[in-house]
């Protein structure tokens, strides 16, 4: 296990009310891994993306696939784009596939609504055999957010439900 993953299972013990780390034998790398462990309709997928403007996290309901430049409009981030691994990498600690919405190093995030309708999300933990269960204002309270959206309104039709959770 790497070190996003030991910090997770401490903040985990910490909020038990409010997180708890649920273990599985299937690895989840996507949206139909997921559906056999959880409700994707609760999963909140953490993407890292790059703007004009700098790196940020989106936070937003992982069953709906995102039209980015309509958000980044919305959001006010001019030619946004989901960060290469490398940034990911580099920025986060995480490997993508694996990025959850915590202990991100300080990365501006922005939220989906959506997900405060939930007494918990499902979420990454760096390790695809783990996932974090977590009160999704548990996040907010964690994190530097920089807005909040409705990902309602930047939905695009599935092309296809095999992509990756984050």
């Amino acid at each position: 296990m790497n070190d996003k993953y030991e910090a997770i299972r401490r903040f985990a013990a910490e909020h038990g009310d409010r997180a708890k780390l649920i273990e599985h034998e299937t690895a989840i790398v996507d949206l139909v891994s997921g559906a056999k462990v959880f409700d994707i309709d609760r999963a909140a997928a953490t993407y890292i993306v790059e703007a004009k403007e700098g790196v940020f996290a989106v936070v937003a309901c992982a069953s709906a696939h995102l039209k980015w430049r309509q958000l980044g409009r919305e959001l006010g981030l001019r030619q946004i784009h989901l960060a290469s691994p490398e940034l990911v990498r580099e920025r986060t600690g995480y490997d993508v596939g694996t990025v959850g919405p915590l202990f991100l190093n300080g990365l501006p995030m922005y939220v989906d609504r959506r997900l405060l309708g939930h007494d918990k999300v499902y979420c990454g933990t760096e390790d695809p055999h783990h996932t974090l269960a977590i009160d999704p204002r548990l996040i907010v309270e964690q994190n530097d957010v920089a807005g909040y959206f409705d990902g309602g309104d930047f939905v695009k039709p599935a092309a296809g439900e095999n992509r990756p959770l984050a």
